[in-house]
């Protein structure tokens, strides 16, 4: 989500039950209207422009509260880019559709044949061994299993081969009876199962919203110079 108001693009992450945006105005914005545009990831392409989806109404703010708004705004959390998808979702449904998974569990990874190929293969530091893509009907699968000895923490998993993170999960911790009772497993094939839902968004209704200075309101106004 791009705007002339925004300091940075809003990115729509998915937040079980909708999707939202976090988005920051700009404290020296003035009061008027300004249009949202969507665009691909990364904002649009130089020169380019979005379509546009919503128009927004910054209200005028007070010379005090104009003058508290660059404190106020550096205090704020920064923007979190985990995702939480619903359970009963093929993982990964996007990059950060951050899972959690026990030391011991098997996991199947799972993707469209528009982004994956059969065969190919995936690694991650807290799986006992690489796990390979196989299926049929544009939905792909591997199996793999979370490390006995895999410590508590964000993991990524990588296609063999490629300069990309294709998903993130995070291992539980658990204690010490659990771990000496785990046994690392290899992994069989996931080939077989039922192709489900594809792991990509189609059609879902979007909602930006924002987190304010103290309460809740649309947008969170920060300054600097207006893009």
């Amino acid at each position: 989500m791009s705007s002339e108001i925004f300091i940075e693009h809003g990115t729509l992450r998915m937040n079980d039950p909708v999707i939202s945006a976090v988005a920051t105005v700009a404290c020296d914005t003035q009061p008027g209207v300004y249009s949202v545009e969507r665009t691909g990831p990364g904002g649009p392409a130089k020169g380019a422009k979005g379509d546009i989806w919503v128009t927004v109404k910054v209200a005028d703010i007070g010379e005090s509260e104009r003058t508290a708004c660059p404190g106020k705004v550096a205090a704020l959390p920064p923007e979190q880019s985990e995702e939480r998808w619903p359970a009963g979702d093929f993982w990964p449904q996007s990059p950060w559709d951050v899972r959690t998974f026990r030391p011991g569990e098997k996991v199947t990874p799972t993707g469209s044949d528009a982004d994956l190929g059969y065969g190919d293969t995936l690694t991650s530091a807290g799986f006992t061994e690489e796990a390979v893509m196989s299926g049929a009907k544009a939905v792909l699968r591997a199996t793999a299993v979370v490390r006995c000895d895999a410590q508590p923490g964000l993991f990524e998993v990588r296609w063999v081969g490629r300069d990309e993170v294709w998903a993130r999960y995070r291992v539980a911790p658990i204690d010490e009876v659990a771990r000496q009772a785990c046994r690392d497993q290899v992994a069989k094939p996931a080939g077989g199962q039922p192709a489900g839902r594809a792991a990509w968004l189609v059609g879902a209704a979007a909602a930006l919203a924002a987190a304010g200075v103290g309460t809740h309101v649309l947008f969170r106004r920060r300054c600097g110079t207006s893009h």
